[in-house]
């Protein structure tokens, strides 16, 4: 039998966080390139969202192959902390 993990509130509140900020990104209008401007706003959204994406990422450590999800989402976090400076 399995038990269910279910989020804390405090994982709940970093999974509602970065859907706000995720949605920002989402009604941004579609372009050709990125611009620096655009990269810079993508930047100040991930800033916001590093916090919460580290609890998210402790929460699926905990789930049954979550895992895998959570090496996917740490690896674009470092490309992420790469190319955006710190604020």
């Amino acid at each position: 039998m399995s038990t269910e993990v279910k989020p804390n509130s405090e994982e709940k509140a970093a999974i509602d966080r970065i859907d706000a900020e995720l949605y920002k990104l989402r009604s941004m209008p579609e372009t050709k390139s990125l611009t620096e401007a655009d990269l810079g706003e993508i930047c100040k959204i991930y800033q916001t969202i590093r916090g919460p994406l580290e609890i998210l990422v402790a929460f699926l450590k905990k789930l049954p192959g979550g895992a895998t999800a959570a090496g996917v989402i740490e690896f674009l976090m470092k490309i992420a902390d790469a190319v955006c400076p710190a604020l």
